[in-house]
């Protein structure tokens, strides 16, 4: 009996995500199963495998017999601007019109953030582990039984890192995941995104206040339990700075006061099963340590590795070649050196040609392949666009995800002249805009320096 047990336990399982389509406000949630005859067939849009939660080794085949289905219907939202969002819009009284909003609200899952998750790079399965572990946790407290007085979760991840290495989209791609993944527990869910900035206002006084006002709110929403509301504090060292630091200092008692509104109305937010707080630092040895203290998940995101860099590039360049701003077209430079047939060697999806002999293998042109297929398959192609492209991201050390999405427009933008380009002379190109990147990145180090002498 023990054995049995300790395999239903460890048995893996497959989560499969069933995205519907809006038919004449006709929406099924339901328990679905794999069937070609489903009656409400006509309202799916895609159905994909997007995630296996298993022990690391595992073989990568299992039969349906062996894993557990979770399946999730869900519907993507247009979060237009209406009025029955606007009510949550608060803005700074007394600020003029030009004052930002400090929350501004958006159904999920989203249609803007659709696609999000995918294009997240990052190393070590960061994404992955954060969203098994918060949607475990976040199943086990939903337990009505539960003494949260025993208990110590608050349901606050902090991601930490340097500026542009993506935690806020990290933040945004885990608020619309998880709302997927608990469609069977929350019936729909909302963003909450806080303006910290916004929220700290120029009257004296004030600010805590306005803490107090956007934490009502907050709670008001939270209000219907079947809602997941999932609310992400950008810079959050703005609202929690350390109140140490500040009374050493002898700063206005206007933020020790807007931090301990802070850390009030996270205690009183624990207790909603359907409220996960997501905040992102870049200073984080600044914040408050009774607010580092609250927070159950620290993680860490840095700037990209040299691999993570050349899948980021990868990434790029394919969706340029994609619309066909990069053609991958023969280079003598560019071909397979041992086959007398020129073929460029940029795709990753190699296909027997039926009309060639057994002894080669036509690649797929219209990709640049992954970091693994290219160390494996083409590692005696020194001059094949992909090793070219790993010699770039080597040199990439030190710059910020945020940095390099932008390089490779900032190469068709200001090296290329023609509307149309081959991948090897964009690859001239995003070496050229890497040189001068590293140049700006060396002269604003030097001229902190200099600074920092002469104070």
């Amino acid at each position: 009996m023990t054995s049995s047990a300790s395999a239903i336990a460890l048995k893996p399982s497959f989560h499969v995500e069933v995205r519907l389509k809006t038919v004449g406000g006709a929406f099924v949630r339901t328990d679905l199963v794999f069937c070609l005859s489903l009656p409400h067939a006509y309202l799916i849009e895609s159905i994909n495998v997007v995630d296996f939660s298993g022990t690391e080794g595992e073989t990568s085949f299992h039969r349906l017999q062996d894993v557990q289905l979770d399946v999730q219907a869900y519907e993507l939202h247009e979060n237009e601007e209406d009025s029955s969002l606007g009510t949550h819009n608060m803005h700074r009284e007394g600020d003029g019109e030009d004052a930002l909003p400090q929350v501004r609200v958006a159904a999920l899952p989203s249609k803007s953030l659709n696609g999000i998750w995918e294009s997240l790079v990052f190393g070590d399965e960061i994404p992955a582990r954060l969203l098994r572990f918060t949607t475990r946790m976040m199943s086990i407290m939903k337990n009505p039984a539960l003494n949260l007085t025993i208990l110590n979760w608050n349901r606050l991840i902090l991601l930490y890192g340097p500026p542009g290495s993506g935690k806020t989209t990290l933040a945004k791609a885990l608020a619309q995941k998880l709302t997927i993944r608990l469609g069977k527990q929350f019936t729909q869910g909302k963003l909450i995104e806080v303006n910290s900035h916004s929220v700290l206002s120029k009257w004296f006084g004030e600010s805590s206040k306005l803490v107090g006002k956007m934490f009502d709110s907050i709670h008001v929403m939270a209000e219907e339990e079947t809602t997941l509301i999932c609310v992400l504090i950008d810079e959050v060292e703005t609202l929690t700075s350390s109140r140490e630091r500040a009374a050493s200092g002898n700063e206005c008692g206007d933020a020790l006061r807007a931090t301990n509104q802070v850390l009030t109305a996270l205690d009183r937010l624990r207790h909603r099963p359907n409220v996960i707080v997501f905040c992102t630092s870049n200073l984080v040895s600044t914040i408050d340590s009774a607010f580092l203290d609250r927070v159950d998940v620290k993680q860490h995101i840095s700037n990209p590795c040299p691999a993570t860099a050349y899948e980021i590039l990868r990434i790029s360049l394919n969706e340029l070649i994609r619309c066909n701003l990069l053609v991958p077209l023969s280079d003598p430079d560019d071909v397979d050196e041992d086959s007398d047939n020129a073929v460029q060697l940029v795709g990753d999806s190699p296909s027997t040609s039926p009309s060639s002999g057994e002894d080669w293998v036509l690649m797929d042109s219209r990709t640049i392949p992954t970091l693994l297929y290219m160390n494996v398959h083409l590692w005696k192609r020194p001059n094949c666009p992909a090793r070219k492209l790993w010699r770039i991201a080597q040199r990439c050390d030190g710059l910020s995800g945020r940095t390099l999405r932008r390089l490779p427009f900032l190469a068709l933008a200001l090296h290329i002249h023609s509307e149309a380009c081959t991948v090897r002379e964009g690859l001239v190109a995003l070496a050229m805009a890497l040189d001068e990147e590293i140049g700006k990145e060396d002269e604003i180090k030097r001229e902190a320096r200099e600074g920092e002498e002469t104070s």
